[in-house]
């Protein structure tokens, strides 16, 4: 998977009485632009769930706001893997303005779990190298 990108627009409903997005907006929207990037790359989260009983899960997250997003701000979140292992994904998303300047960077983990028991097991071949 390369890296993606996405775009999205900052609403009232994200934001505070001040007009800045909440902190755990954040989290909304970068699960929405992972979802997004799996689908680009023609391997959504509904197939992994339909073809192989399985799911990922965040296992661990870190999130550095580093600028304030505030409402009406049009978005970019780039999605781009880092590593992984038999039953995990590490990935970095970066939000930045439309003009380029770094608003927060998050990295997490992804574990991938049965749908049927939820415990760790081994990526899918088709989710499998992303980071290649």
């Amino acid at each position: 998977m390369r890296p993606h990108s996405w775009q999205t627009r900052i609403y009232y409903a994200d934001t505070d009485a001040g007009g800045v997005v909440y902190h755990s907006t954040y989290l909304d929207l970068a699960e929405r632009a992972r979802t997004e990037a799996l689908r680009d790359a023609g391997i959504p989260h509904a197939a992994m769930l339909a073809d192989h009983d399985r799911s990922f899960m965040v296992r661990r997250v870190n999130l550095e706001y580093l600028r304030p997003a505030r409402l009406d701000d049009l978005l970019t979140i780039t999605t781009e893997p880092v590593s992984e292992t038999a039953a995990t994904i590490s990935l970095r998303q970066v939000f930045s303005h439309a003009g380029g300047a770094v608003l927060a960077v998050l990295d997490l983990e992804l574990v991938c779990v049965s749908a049927v028991t939820g415990r760790p097991c081994r990526v899918p071949v088709p989710w499998r190298g992303l980071k290649e």
